[in-house]
This record gives structure tokens, sequence and C-alpha cells, in this order.
């Protein structure tokens, strides 16, 4: 595919640190990834995620479905290559000729402003709260705690939207959180503006708190 090179500015590493989510919030240009599993990009406009691509050699996954891959290869280091508004607009021409937006026009939820650390880090504070991440059509964009949501941030994402369905068709309301428990742990996902966050905390972890800081910074969003 005929992209244009960029310029070069270095790469990052996975999991994502703060440096590494500012130079993608900063970023108007491409993230190039490699796997074992085959070779792709990431278009992106100052956190916006704008279009994706990727291919095995064999299939070529596009728009969502090429996040989804990706996020399953956990690409160890990834490429960023920055474009001036010319190259820019090449690039997004030939995303939307491909089929490979993310949205129509690419347009994607304002991730600067939700991105805000010292949210995310009252969830992380709370008791028994190992990890915190938050998470767009399937890529966690920012993660803090120990835990590996590049792996799981698809499959919360659909779930979640699941759920939704669940509830609209029998009319229940707006879903709020949705919790996964086992032995040893529990896992809270929920809605937060237009993008999602995924908590995961110890299995003797008492959720009333946690949920209620969940369901405050939901709210904030909303205004």
């Amino acid at each position: 595919m005929n992209l244009p090179d960029g310029t070069p500015i270095g790469y990052i590493a996975n999991p994502l640190k703060e440096e590494d989510v500012q130079q993608i919030i900063s970023l108007v240009g491409t993230i190039r990834i490699s796997t074992g599993h085959g070779q792709g990009f990431i278009l992106i406009d100052q956190g916006k995620l704008i279009g994706a691509l990727f291919s095995t050699g064999i299939k070529d996954y596009k728009g969502k479905h090429a996040l989804e891959i990706i996020n399953a290869g956990a690409p160890e280091t990834m490429e960023l290559r920055r474009y001036d508004e010319a190259e820019f607009k090449t690039a997004a021409d030939v995303c939307r000729k491909e089929g490979l937006m993310l949205e129509e026009g690419g347009n994607r939820p304002d991730i600067p402003d939700l991105l805000d650390e010292t949210k995310l880090k009252k969830i992380l504070k709370q008791p028994g709260v190992i990890a915190v991440s938050a998470f767009s059509e399937g890529f966690a964009v920012y993660s803090l705690g120990n835990a590996d949501f590049d792996q799981v941030a698809a499959m919360a994402e659909d779930l979640l939207r699941a759920g939704m369905k669940i509830t609209a068709d029998i009319k229940m309301g707006k879903i709020d959180q949705i919790i996964l428990e086992t032995g040893l742990g529990k896992l809270i996902i929920a809605p937060y503006g237009d993008l999602y966050l995924c908590v995961y905390t110890a299995q003797d972890a008492n959720l009333g708190l946690i949920r209620m800081t969940i369901k405050i910074l939901q709210e904030e969003v909303l205004g």
C-alpha cells in the first residue's frame, strides 16, 4: 500500500509508558507495527485513531479488525513516523479509498481530554485495585498498574457492547458496569465517555468504593 514514508521519530515499547502516551497524543502520522504474524500500521491524528491495516501475508485485516489482530499479537516495539499536512492528507485519502477508516470521516474520541492520568489514578488508588486501563476500538490507549490489557481490550469492548444490547432488548436502561469474577480476581468494564474503562482487582477487593469512583468519573465525563 502506497503510504507516505513520513519522518521516523523513534520507537515505543509495549506496554506503553507515560512518555509513550504523550508521544502518541501529539503525533500526526503512523504507528508502524511488526509482529511474528505480519505487519501493519495505525494512522493517528493527535490521539485520534483514523485508520488501520494489518496484513499476515495471506489476509488483510482492515479498520477495527486490524486493531484486534494487532492487539492480539502484542507487538513489543512500534515505530512512530510523523507526517506533514500534505502527507497526512495523502495517507487519509489512501485509508478512505481502501476501506481502512475506523469511522466515516476519520473522527475518533477526543482521547487527550479523557486520558487524564489523575482520574485513572483515583481508581488505581482504591484498595484492591491492581490495574486500570482506558481503551477504544479494541486498543488499550492508556494503562496504569500491573496487567497486560492489550490482549483483552478488544474482547472487553465486545463484551460491553453485547451487554448494552441485552439491557436495551429487555428495557433495563443504559448499562453502567459489567463485573466478571473468578476465584483469582475481579474485572469491571464500564463506559467512559467515548472510551471504555477496564479495572482489574484482587479477588477479595471490596467493589463498593471502586464502583462508586468509576460512577463519579462517568458522571464527570457526561458533565
